[in-house]
């Protein structure tokens, strides 16, 4: 896979041609993985396995006021939170049509750095094909790839490691990317509203709950 063939598929039109790109690299990817020491992928499993860590996220939950002034009042928070996102949101809308018309030019340039970002794979592999028949850790010396570890090594690994497959771009990833940089779609109207539920005469408590990996 060479870099007239990265070029050509990364910057045709015809999809076919990139599909085709993404597929020989994720063939060649697979091929290499194939050659990695299995008990090596089994001890990495299973300590991602038993080492998972908690998620945990917050919940808050409102507790309405009693009295009718304080209902009443809270009526009139429900309307302003209304608002706010509502104005919210359409400034959001306003950007990114505003943004809109740099997404082709952004996408032209993320496709250039895509096809640098290929061919740097491509030499990268390269080498890790090289290196694959022995594994050196500096310091020691070069053994062979197929199980022979120090005995004081209480973690053994590869020395070389699969390089990672470059993202390729889209017009989608690129637009994100710029709402991100530009617009803001969280302008606080949440708590603004607890602020004004709470000087209603309401309460409100704040939760905090296991939503994955959780402990049994």
């Amino acid at each position: 896979m060479g870099d007239n063939y990265i070029r050509l598929a990364v910057l045709s039109g015809n999809p076919q041609d990139r599909r085709s790109l993404q597929f020989n690299i994720q063939l060649r990817q697979i091929n290499m993985n194939l050659r990695l020491i299995t008990f090596t992928g089994a001890l990495l499993a299973a300590l991602l396995g038993g080492c998972a860590t908690p998620h945990y996220q917050k919940f808050y939950r409102h507790e309405q006021p009693a009295d009718p002034q304080g209902i009443a009042c809270v009526q009139g928070c429900d309307g302003k939170k209304q608002v706010c996102q509502s104005d919210c949101q359409s400034r959001y809308q306003a950007c990114l049509a505003r943004i809109e018309p740099e997404v082709e030019g952004r996408y032209l340039e993320a496709l250039k750095q895509y096809e640098e970002d290929l061919r740097q794979y491509t030499h990268s592999l390269r080498h890790y094909e090289m290196q694959l028949d022995f594994y050196y850790w500096p310091g020691y010396h070069w053994y062979p790839r197929y199980g022979y570890w120090y005995p004081w090594n209480p973690w053994p690994a590869p020395a070389v490691w699969l390089p990672p497959v470059p993202s390729q771009p889209t017009r989608d990833s690129v637009r994100a990317w710029l709402a991100r940089q530009n617009c803001q779609d969280d302008c606080g109207c949440l708590p603004a509203y607890d602020a004004c539920f709470t000087a209603c005469g309401g309460r409100v408590t704040e939760e905090t709950r296991c939503v994955k990996n959780c402990p049994q």
